[in-house]
Formats: structure tokens, C-alpha cells, sequence
């Protein structure tokens, strides 16, 4: 994981990062046909932590200081438990993988937002309209899937309350930059959260995993795929300066999941569905590629 110079397929790692990101989605309940929330989200943690292991026994990296560890803690809380809890709570409850994938592309939205209100400021009105037009888009494809079950619909919202864990997460690890080896990061969230959830799953649903061809397959891409492969590209994306391109092309998740969601687990997107996900693009695009309003200087009270 030690790149010293810029990789030749550096150009092609935001596409690949993303393409790892948006297949998660239906990979993901893929895996829930042969398991639940609580014990899909355990497994993941526990085989992210042992597969990640060798890599710090061989590096070994230096420690990170207290602080450092607890606000490494602190992001874990939100960006790995929050948000991947409420992402297989949601896929379970019977929202489709597309949805949630439309309320992760407004990312980008959100942590404007949590990122102005943190240092207190009111977030511009492109910021808000941006919003507003990309929960326009995915309230048009929940109307159009015609799935208005109570468990589909309380999914559709964790699949919102969950990209707001990610964007919380997000924000706090960029407001505190806590000092750690890249690797162990990872390894101690991972762990962390493995430590969390595993009593949580045994305590509320017992262990209830069958361990089917597909389960295999699956559990072994969100491990290998999401949690191992999207480190490394993310990983030297940052170190290269190239982390802000996967923010520029967040509008096209909530599409190639759909696609992903219909391959993998035959989960069909209709046509009329299709311009609501155009519509949410158009809110992440608007929020990112608009003019920045003007900054009127601030008026000290006398």
C-alpha cells in the first residue's frame, strides 16, 4: 500500500471507486437473502478487521496518540455502524437498492450542509434547492416503484438517515484530522466496530446466517470489494490529489446501482423511474458545478 510515485491508472481509480461504491447496494441484498441486518453488518466488520490484520503485522505502523483514537471512534460511530446499519436495515425492510442509492449521490448536499452548520453558518440557497430538487427525484421513483408498505417506506427514510450518518462521519474526521497511519484508520474502526456490533447482533437476533453459494460471493466482495479494495483506491486517491473527482461524478451511483441491483438480485428499475434519477443528479450537479453565490462581508454590531 506504499505508493511512492503517481500510478499510471491513477485517471481510472474514480471510476473504479465508484463503481465498487454504487455495487455494494444490490450485492449487499444479495447477502440479506441469506441473513439479517445485525449479522450481515457484524460479518463484514469481523472479516474487514482479519483480512486487514497481515497487513499491520507486516507494516507495522506507529500508534496513534488517545485523541487521535477517539475521534477515530467517533467517525466509526457514523460512517461505519450509522450508516451501513441503516443501509441493511432499510434493504431488509424492502427498499430498493436504487433508492438508497439515490439518497447516497446527495452526499455531496448533505455534507454542504453539516459542513456550514458545523461552523455555523447558514448553508447557501443553491445548497437547499440542490436538496430539495434530489428528494423531488427519489420521492418520484418511490412513487413509481408503487411500494408504499410500511417496511419499504421506513427503509427509504434510513436510506436517508444513513447517508447523514456518512456525511456526519465525514465532516468530523475532516474538522479533527486525527494523526494515524492510514492503515491502521481502517483497522481500528473495523475493529471498533466488529467489537459493537457482534454483541448487538447475538443479543437481538441470535445467529441466523446460511451460508449459500451466494452468501459466500457476497460477504466476500463487501470485504474484499468494498471495505478492502475501496480503502486502497481511496487511499491513494488522497495521496495523489484525485479524492475530488468522485465527488464530481456522485450524480451517476444512483443509475449504475440500479443496473448492478437489476444484474445481481433482478431488482428492476421501471422506465418511468428513470427521470426521478435524472432528477436527483440534476440536484447533486446543481449543488456542485453552480456559481457560488456572493459573500456579503459579515456586519459588526456596534
Amino acid at each position: 500500500m506504499s505508493l511512492q510515485n503517481e500510478p499510471r491508472w491513477l485517471p481510472i481509480a474514480p471510476w473504479l471507486f465508484l463503481f465498487v461504491w454504487s455495487a455494494g447496494y444490490g450485492v449487499a441484498k444479495l447477502a440479506l437473502e441469506s441473513t439479517t441486518p445485525l449479522n450481515l453488518l457484524a460479518l463484514r466488520f469481523v472479516g474487514a478487521t482479519l483480512a486487514l490484520l497481515p497487513f499491520v503485522l507486516i507494516f507495522k505502523p506507529v500508534w496513534p496518540e488517545k485523541r487521535a483514537v477517539r475521534d477515530l471512534l467517533v467517525v466509526a460511530t457514523f460512517l461505519q455502524l450509522g450508516h451501513f446499519l441503516c443501509i441493511y436495515f432499510g434493504l431488509a425492510l424492502g427498499a430498493s437498492a436504487g433508492v438508497l442509492a439515490l439518497f447516497a449521490a446527495s452526499q455531496p448536499v448533505l455534507i454542504a450542509i453539516v459542513a456550514s452548520l458545523v461552523n455555523q453558518r447558514i448553508p447557501p440557497s443553491r445548497v437547499w434547492a440542490g436538496l430539495l430538487v434530489g428528494l423531488l427525484g427519489a420521492s418520484w421513483v418511490i412513487v413509481v416503484q408503487g411500494n408504499f408498505s410500511d417496511g419499504a417506506l421506513l427503509g427509504a427514510v434510513l436510506g436517508f438517515v444513513a447517508v447523514v450518518s456518512l456525511s456526519l462521519g465525514q465532516v468530523y474526521d475532516k474538522s479533527q484530522r486525527p494523526e494515524c497511519h492510514p492503515l491502521l484508520v481502517y483497522v481500528i474502526q473495523y475493529a471498533f466496530a466488529s467489537i459493537v456490533s457482534v454483541p448487538i447482533a447475538l443479543f437481538f437476533e441470535g445467529y441466523q446466517t446460511e451460508w449459500t453459494t451466494s452468501m459466500f460471493g457476497a460477504l466476500a466482495y463487501l470485504v474484499f470489494g468494498n471495505s478492502l479494495l475501496g480503502i486502497f483506491l481511496m487511499m491513494t486517491m488522497v495521496r495523489f490529489g484525485a479524492i475530488s473527482q468522485v465527488t464530481s461524478i456522485m450524480f451517476l451511483v444512483p443509475g449504475i446501482a440500479a443496473l448492478i441491483a437489476w444484474l445481481v438480485v433482478g431488482e428492476v428499475m421501471p422506465i418511468e423511474a428513470w427521470p426521478g434519477i435524472a432528477l436527483a443528479a440534476a440536484g447533486v450537479l446543481l449543488v456542485l458545478y453552480a456559481r457560488p453565490e456572493s459573500r456579503k462581508p459579515p456586519v459588526e454590531s456596534t
